[in-house]
């Protein structure tokens, strides 16, 4: 009887400590398993937070390609007038020639304003991208 007291004495703790060990594997595998889990969210939350900063970058581009579109069409048209007027029939004639100037300087206004509007067409289209983007966020 002893023998069998003696023997289940020993195999209850080495059962215990297999026990042990296995709940203690089990448990670091889930564990490693939640930490992977995690670190590939956050790599991918990483990922798109690049690709949003990417396509804000991209419209600022935008954005200054269209002011400078702008300001080049803008001399592009004063350059054009000025050069028509100068090599007129008529631009020999000191009168004819100041009178065309004074013309095109009051029509600047009128210029500026198509152009502005142009603009403001191609920033709402802009502003239209950045809503969907934003939308597409949440």
């Amino acid at each position: 009887m002893e023998l069998v007291a003696i023997i289940i004495a020993l195999i209850v703790p080495i059962g215990v400590a297999v026990w042990t060990v296995r709940s203690s594997a089990k448990d670091t595998a889930n564990q490693i398993a939640a930490l992977e889990e995690s670190t590939t969210k956050q790599i991918e939350s990483i990922k798109e937070l690049a690709r949003l900063q990417m396509d804000a970058s991209i419209k600022q581009v935008e954005l200054e390609i269209e002011k400078n579109l702008f300001l080049a069409k803008q001399a592009q048209q004063e350059w054009k007038g000025i050069e028509e007027i100068n090599n007129s029939g008529m631009a020999h004639m000191v009168e004819f020639k100041n009178l065309r100037m004074q013309q095109f300087r009051e029509q600047k206004p009128e210029r500026d304003y198509h152009l502005y509007s142009e603009f403001i067409k191609d920033l709402k289209v802009i502003k239209n991208g950045l809503e969907v983007s934003k939308k597409n966020l949440c």
